[in-house]
């Protein structure tokens, strides 16, 4: 593993609706402990739980594919709504693929979804079409050495817990579960928000904006932020504090919608927000 001991399934007690957190390929749920402080900040029920293959060694993720992934994360949805609470789900990189993809068939338990760099498709022609190639030529699996997490702030890079290698089978079933996810997109209704780093080396920056405008969400219930400093893990990276406000809010604003008036809670901005226009949705922050 580089950059340290890997982190577990994380969890916080809390009231309604739940977050649920999902990490990227090869990384943990150190990946998505900003968003697990946030549902924390606020009050509210947390789970990120670290995926199969993930946090071990990089033959268990080669031995993983998307169903794998994927039936973990509807576990951890379905041990959450069976406490009774709707859930917010959100997602780092392929963590992004699995929270839309709940989104779209679990609308009645999902109350909002938050894609982080969401992977929907990969850089071309690496590792796309290298990844394409490999399993249409049939070659025999074999790991990829990473020269390090795509992250700007060296303290972040340094840090961040992931496999030093990155199995070519399982990685190419990242990009395909992108393009299904892609393709579901506008079956999803709920509240999103969308965010993005500028300089992403992993997963093109185009994606924040396809999503955000072939979701199923009305234009009021959506929001998009490019971060124009950062490379791919924005929840690690230099701008993860303007992250942390605008998912904070957009967290809360769904929260109170859900809990309704009669909470008991802090008075917050109601939820949708008045209508604003596409220049003021489609904010680039320069701090």
């Amino acid at each position: 593993m580089m950059g340290g001991a890997p982190l577990g399934t994380l969890e916080a007690d809390g009231a309604s609706p739940a977050v649920l957190a999902l990490h990227g390929f090869g990384a943990t749920t150190q990946e998505v402990l900003l968003v697990v402080d946030v549902a924390k900040a606020l009050g509210l029920r947390a789970l990120a739980p670290l995926l199969p293959g993930h946090g071990s060694s990089v033959h268990d993720l080669a031995r993983t594919r998307w169903s794998d992934w994927r039936g973990a994360a509807e576990r951890a949805l379905l041990e959450l709504t069976r406490e009774g609470s709707p859930v917010i789900v959100a997602g780092s990189s392929m963590g992004s693929l699995l929270a839309l993809d709940l989104a779209a068939d679990h609308p009645g338990q999902v109350v909002g979804v938050a894609a982080l760099a969401p992977a929907i498709r990969l850089n071309w022609p690496f590792p796309s079409l290298a990844l394409a190639l490999v399993t249409a030529l049939r070659i025999p699996d074999f790991t990829l050495p990473k020269s390090g997490p795509d992250i700007l702030d060296p303290e972040g890079r340094r840090t961040q817990v992931t496999y030093a290698e990155q199995p070519a089978y399982a990685g190419n079933e990242v990009r395909l579960a992108g393009r299904r996810v892609e393709r579901r997109l506008g079956s999803i209704h709920c509240p999103a928000f969308i965010a993005h780093g500028q300089h992403d080396h992993v997963c093109p920056v185009a994606n924040a904006r396809r999503v955000y405008a072939r979701l199923g969400t009305a234009a009021r219930d959506k929001e998009l932020l490019i971060l124009p400093r950062s490379f791919h893990i924005i929840t690690r990276d230099v701008e993860r504090g303007l992250l942390r406000t605008r998912l904070h809010a957009f967290v809360q604003r769904v929260a109170h919608a859900t809990r309704g008036s009669g909470s008991g809670q802090t008075p917050v901005e109601p939820y949708p927000p008045a209508a604003r226009s596409v220049s003021e949705r489609l904010v680039t922050s320069s701090t």
